[in-house]
């Protein structure tokens, strides 16, 4: 029994139109146009999400770096683009205090992350300083393991692969990439590894520091790494791998790596395999300014001078792209050098279909097979499609089948994949770079001749024909004529 009170609602009816106004407010903002379509449908079955909140403002990097000498380039972007951080972010942040809600800002992608409901991010994508709304994601990478059918294992002199770029010639005229810093962002480097700890750039003589050098952008326990690990770790062997093939050198017999006398530094961007959007973002923001252990002071004076990306943002699992290509813009921008694995997917044409790989500004790199200027079936194909450019697509091939190098505690395996070709073109940037001072942090410039040199491999398949090609692009590149060009 209830009694009825005139003229007004009875109280089951008032919580019923509650509810009502609610989903309608819910399902108003997972339309709003601000609003990536991505996350629009997270909401639907999620209460809340992990939204990447990118502000309309912005610097003109262009403009503002037109003038600088290369050497300048990553403390004249962190300081244009750290410096419209702290001006535009602050009403977002104390919007989302009041909320009760916890953020993370950034400065490379003048952009906030947070964990909201659709109520928050209506209120977020009516607001003039918005930009747009994407949705951090979790999803899994697909990284190389240790090849089934294994190469002997006893040490080579010198490993195929940086024979086949020409290397050791270069070494020959006395360019070994002294001075120079490879950046691994990927799962991990064990630093110990004998083939690697005389080239991490914490390692002072048995004394190491790791400030500067290292940072863990994953925030949650999982792993053999755990969170926000203080010391270099590697919670699988991929990353551990990869930065072999750029830098390694035990000083005996293992000589895996194409620049044995560059230093490495890294960051983890990757948990147990699995990868967000913001983890990659946080790595390369390190990149370009790096910072103590606690994520403070930065430092873009120590910013590396390469970087291997030997990871993807699978479109297929919901990957956003549009903040990581602002990244690895403003990265490109700060003369780092951004070597990318072109992917796996092959021999499908238009299979480079994953950031950071489909992006115009980085040098994305396919693989060849097995001692041959033949590319490897697996190696990702162009054009790429997806975001409807046509554009052609690897800029370069590189050895990547079969690859002996590094991988924890202290042996050696051979993986084959896209990743194992990526950072042997990152250590040939060192090498040239070395030998030709007027390039060091030109991008531009070093992709032009790495291009221009490269051993010339044609294909007519994949909509392209001559050079550039969708499998090859400009050939295989040749280290070794692009320091004597």
């Amino acid at each position: 029994y209830q009694r009825r009170v005139r003229g007004r609602f009875p109280s089951t009816m008032l919580v019923k139109c509650l509810t009502i106004f609610f989903v309608l407010y819910a399902v108003s903002c997972i339309q709003h146009p601000k609003i990536q379509p991505k996350l629009s449908k997270a909401l639907e079955t999620q209460e809340e999400v992990s939204a990447m909140i990118l502000l309309s403002d912005s610097v003109d990097l262009d403009v503002h770096t037109r003038n600088i000498s290369n050497l300048d380039r990553p403390a004249v972007v962190y300081r244009l683009l750290s410096s419209k951080a702290l001006e535009t972010q602050g009403p977002i942040k104390s919007f989302l205090e009041r909320n009760g809600l916890s953020y993370e800002s950034f400065w490379i992608v003048n952009m906030i992350q947070t964990k909201a409901n659709a109520s928050i991010i209506n209120l977020l994508a009516s607001r003039e300083d918005v930009l747009k709304i994407e949705l951090d994601n979790e999803f899994k990478v697909p990284l190389e393991e240790p090849d089934v059918d294994q190469l002997p294992q006893g040490p080579l002199a010198i490993e195929w692969n940086v024979e086949w770029i020409k290397a050791p010639q270069v070494w020959n005229l006395g360019y070994r990439g002294k001075g120079f810093v490879f950046a691994s962002a990927d799962t991990g480097v064990y630093y110990l590894h004998p083939a690697l700890k005389n080239q991490y750039r914490g390692n002072n003589n048995g004394v190491y520091n790791h400030n500067y050098n290292w940072w863990d952008a994953v925030e949650k326990t999982g792993s053999t790494c755990g969170a926000k690990s203080q010391v270099p770790c590697d919670d699988g062997s991929h990353g551990t791998h990869t930065t072999g093939t750029a830098v390694g050198w035990d000083g005996g017999s293992n000589q895996i790596g194409v620049a044995p006398d560059a230093q490495w530094i890294a960051c983890r961007n990757m948990d147990n395999g699995v990868g967000t959007p913001k983890l990659y973002i946080a790595c390369l923001q390190f990149f370009v300014a790096p910072t103590d252990l606690k994520g403070l002071n930065p430092k873009p004076e120590l910013a590396p001078h390469v970087i291997g990306n030997s990871y993807g943002c699978p479109t297929s699992e919901g990957c956003t792209w549009d903040a990581l290509l602002v990244a690895a813009q403003n990265v490109r921008k700060a003369g780092i050098f951004m070597s990318v694995s072109a992917g796996n997917s092959g021999s499908r044409c238009s299979s480079i279909n994953d950031p950071p790989a489909i992006y115009e500004s980085v040098f994305s790199v396919g693989a060849l097979g097995l001692r041959t200027d033949t590319i490897a079936t697996y190696s990702s194909r162009g054009p790429v499609t997806v975001d409807g450019s046509n554009r052609i697509k690897p800029n370069i091939a590189a050895p990547g089948s079969s690859v002996r190098s590094s991988v924890p505690p202290s042996s050696y395996s051979t993986f084959s994949g896209t990743s194992m070709a990526s950072p042997a073109v990152a250590g040939a940037v060192a090498l040239l770079w070395e030998a030709k001072s007027n390039l060091i942090r030109d991008v531009e410039k070093t992709e032009r001749l790495f291009e221009k040199t490269a051993t010339p491999l044609s294909s007519t398949t994949c909509g392209s024909t001559g050079f550039p090609n969708n499998v090859y692009g400009y050939g295989g590149v040749n280290v070794l004529a692009a320091v004597n060009s």
